[in-house]
């Protein structure tokens, strides 16, 4: 055997784990010595039919089934988690194609995963799609990273979607510009794909941190603090906070009318109110008068029955059945 074969069937035996005898290196025609002259070979690898693994069966095919019964919950367990991760959205914006199809490979099975080529194309789909987190690189055609998360962050419709820079410089300067306008983290290349994996996962996780801690000073209607860093965020809370106290008494006061007092689309006061609260707007409605119904209580200067009717609750049964609910303790018991 030629040192040539040897080493193929070497390196095959070992990527494959097929026996180099069931290996065959053919020469099919053998160059000459001159230059640009080359010989061209075939490879022949055996071929096993395998047949495809039993699929999970569905839940509303195993739902009357005996033979099934115990796993039922492991499976919806299962789905309920795919479901949960997957209501995540990313944005991944990257002009290396290969680079792009890497990233969306390995983040399509935790996220719905949505790519662009650069930042003019995904400016565009972040018009008609909301998005939990964009990942973008820097130097990229027509509108670059930086540009982008500009505008993203500058702009009231976006200004509360986490923002990741993705890039081959490593300058300072270029780590304080983006830090500047407003990424909330910033990534060099080279990268570990689960450093970068941690760090979407944290910023997520650390979002639902910041909606307690922000639920938390709203709650305590101090108009003079700061609840968010971004300026546009914390001015739309502020108002929403301020519109609800306003509204307080009014039992018609729904998410229509919430919607139509701050001048936007009743889609985009809940996708702003659920990135930045958690909260649907008729549950940030609800906790902002609950909050304010246990401050009347707390000076015991009102009835619960008064209290029901300034936090806007048309029935006094409801106000202390969804009181004891919302804080564990009854109107009476304040």
């Amino acid at each position: 055997m030629s040192a040539q074969r040897a080493v193929f069937f070497t390196v095959s035996r070992r990527c494959t784990g097929v026996k180099s005898e069931e290996l065959r290196l053919e020469v099919i025609e053998r160059g000459g010595v001159q230059e640009n002259e080359g010989s061209s070979f075939k490879i022949v690898v055996p071929y096993k039919h395998v047949e495809e693994a039993m699929p999970k069966p569905a839940l509303s095919e195993i739902k009357n089934n005996t033979e099934f019964n115990d796993d039922i919950s492991l499976y919806k367990d299962i789905d309920q988690k795919n479901i949960q991760d997957k209501q995540m959205s990313i944005l991944l914006v990257e002009d290396n194609i290969d680079l792009q199809n890497f990233l969306a490979c390995s983040f399509r099975d935790q996220y719905n995963v949505t790519t662009a080529s650069n930042g003019g194309e995904a400016w565009a789909i972040i018009q008609s799609k909301s998005f939990d987190l964009i990942l973008s690189d820097i130097l990229m055609p027509e509108i670059n990273g930086l540009e982008l998360c500009k505008l993203v962050k500058s702009t009231f419709e976006t200004s509360h979607i986490p923002v990741i820079l993705l890039t081959s410089l490593a300058e300072k300067e270029n780590l304080i510009e983006g830090l500047h306008l407003g990424a909330d983290d910033y990534i060099t290349k080279p990268f570990d794909i689960r450093i970068l994996n941690y760090r979407i996962s944290t910023i997520l996780k650390n979002r639902i941190i910041v909606r307690d801690k922000a639920l938390k000073l709203i709650s305590q209607s101090d108009a003079e603090q700061d609840i968010f860093i971004n300026e546009l965020n914390d001015k739309f809370i502020k108002k929403a906070l301020s519109i609800v106290h306003e509204n307080m008494s009014n039992t018609q006061f729904g998410k229509e009318e919430f919607a139509s007092e701050m001048h936007i689309s009743s889609s985009l006061l809940y996708q702003k109110l659920k990135a930045l609260t958690g909260q649907s707007p008729i549950d940030f409605i609800r906790s902002i008068r609950f909050n304010h119904g246990l401050e009347l209580l707390k000076t015991h200067q009102y009835t619960i029955s008064e209290v029901s009717d300034i936090c806007g609750f048309s029935s006094n049964n409801y106000f202390s059945t969804a009181f004891k609910k919302y804080f564990g303790k009854s109107p009476t018991e304040i």
